[in-house]
């Protein structure tokens, strides 16, 4: 058929289109109308590719795609970091060749397995593009950003999926639905009407999954309620780093939160990540301010601290950690963050990456990771946490809840990210965390977005991007032993993807050792 490219120039074209269309689907284009054709053109140019080309394909495809997606680093680097215009350029390139390595892999998996039928192809690309997805949330620290279910989170009816197999089953129906139009797009009279039909059947099911499970009033644990403030302060990045300003913003964050309780008494109060500059261990007169704030308005407040086990040694490590200072101004275990942020909170592979600056200047040196996942407890209501980017790692979601988590909590500051969309592909994530695990989940963002969440992925209320306010509600929760069939199966949908994706392989090896060898292309390439 014409529409399937033929010259190695007309699949790159394809690739590279896939990989812009595909971003365009996500914030702050959200063009979502796109996500179910996005990779049908990187579909077509795969046809009869011998791995190495694949593999070039999929980098190529990758590589806009990243590009496309996160122009926000750009600003960071060069904004915060203080590289010069082509250095942060550089930065930003290399951000995005990175994660694409995952999807050339993918590619060259999908070329290894040489789908040569119809249901093959349906099948094989929608597998290892989702074992994609499995390795970029746990090799090398992973980067689960941007995973392809994520633009559906604003409709709720399309992400329930989540609660059966994550966002790895949402995925996986995702790309089964581009990979059934490509064949309707490649082929003609059966196979068009099958392409056709398979995708239609694949969002039928995924809209009746939806439709069944938001018909379905939840079910709460009765006498645990609690009131909740999630107070947004507002404060932009680069007022931080000017002299003097520390003790300023703790007592603008501490007067918002009063004149909030006033209008609206809570048990519970959540400040962002870095709401305030000063840190628990090493300021007595903070200490002192956050008990009076407890006592005083009979609330409980859980915030982000720099933290140390042992805050005169000053090779004592120091952990970014959510804390929990209840009524009475008693402290609780705190939570440290088990994944960091790749040069904001420490930099990797510091001898190759010497000429990137770490962003944050909170301490000197880098973050230690945490060592488990600690819910914080209150008046029998246990909240697990996913501070800032720790929200984009289902597993660490799935080890709160394992670990007695009734609701969760995301504290984070998205005022480095600019305008370039990072806030919005933040917070999807963090709908679906709550999809997955059946638990409410709580956004405290410094300059947005704030958001209360059911378990069921509806926003209930959000404060944008700029935004100087609260959000107020009653916060409650599912039984303690309900457990989404997402949370017990964790990564059991993308594991029988990798076999799958094994098994189609290993079958292609030992047919071609029995066939003659066939040409990767129907036609030269230039």
């Amino acid at each position: 058929m014409g529409v399937v490219p033929r010259s190695l120039r007309a699949r790159v074209a394809a690739a590279v289109l896939s990989g812009v269309l595909l971003g365009l689907c996500f914030p702050n284009a959200s063009l979502v109308v796109l996500l179910p054709v996005a990779l049908v053109p990187l579909l077509l140019a795969l046809d009869d590719l011998r791995p190495g080309r694949a593999a070039l394909l999929g980098g190529l495809f990758g590589v806009a795609f990243w590009l496309t997606t996160f122009p926000w680093i750009y600003h960071v680097v060069h904004r915060f970091g203080g590289l010069p215009a082509p250095l942060a350029a550089v930065a930003l390139l290399l951000a995005a060749v990175v994660p694409s390595v995952p999807m050339a892999a993918m590619t060259a998996l999908v070329a290894l397995a040489v789908p040569r039928s119809m249901a093959a192809r349906i099948l094989v690309f929608p597998a290892a593009w989702v074992v994609q997805e499995l390795a970029r949330t746990y090799a090398f620290s992973g980067f689960p950003w941007a995973l392809i279910s994520y633009p559906l989170a604003p409709w709720p009816l399309l992400t329930q999926t989540a609660a059966l197999g994550g966002a790895a089953l949402t995925s996986l129906l995702v790309v089964f639905v581009n990979a059934a139009l490509a064949e309707a797009v490649r082929g003609k009279g059966r196979q068009r009407v099958g392409g056709l039909a398979v995708a239609a059947a694949v969002v039928a099911v995924s809209v009746a999954t939806g439709a069944a499970r938001l018909s379905r009033p939840e079910v709460f644990s009765p006498g645990k309620e609690l009131r909740v403030l999630i107070v947004q302060p507002n404060i932009e990045q680069d007022v931080r780093t000017a002299p003097g300003t520390a003790e300023r913003i703790h007592f603008d964050v501490t007067g918002l939160t009063r004149a909030l309780l006033r209008k609206a008494p809570s048990d519970l109060v959540l400040w962002p990540e870095s709401a305030t500059l000063l840190a628990w261990p090493w300021s007595e007169g903070f200490r002192q301010e956050i008990t009076r704030l407890c006592r005083e308005e009979g609330t409980a407040l859980l915030f982000n601290t720099v933290w140390s086990d042992r805050p005169s040694d000053d090779d004592a490590p120091y952990f970014n950690s959510a804390l929990l200072v209840d009524g009475n101004g008693v402290v609780g275990e705190p939570y440290h963050k088990l994944r960091l942020v790749p040069f904001g909170e420490y930099v990797p592979l510091r001898a190759l990456f010497r000429w990137v600056p770490q962003l944050s200047q909170a301490v000197p040196g880098a973050f230690t990771p945490g060592t488990k996942a600690i819910p914080l407890e209150l008046s029998g209501v246990r909240l697990g946490g996913a501070i800032c980017y720790e929200v984009v790692y289902p597993w660490i979601v799935r080890a709160q809840v394992a670990a007695g988590a009734d609701a969760l909590y995301t504290l984070t500051n998205d005022a480095w990210y600019g305008d370039g969309g990072a806030q919005e592909q933040h917070f999807q994530a963090a709908v679906f965390r709550a999809v997955e695990t059946g638990r409410p989940m709580l956004r405290a963002a410094v300059t947005g977005i704030s958001g209360w969440i059911d378990g069921r992925g509806r926003t209930l209320a959000r404060l944008g991007p700029g935004a100087r306010a609260g959000i107020a509600g009653r916060l409650r929760v599912p039984p303690r032993d309900s457990r989404t069939l997402a949370g017990l199966l964790g990564d059991a949908v993308p594991i029988v993807c990798a076999a799958a994706l094994l098994v189609a392989i290993l079958r292609a090896r030992a047919s071609a050792r029995r066939s003659p060898p066939m040409s990767d292309q129907k036609g030269p390439l230039p």
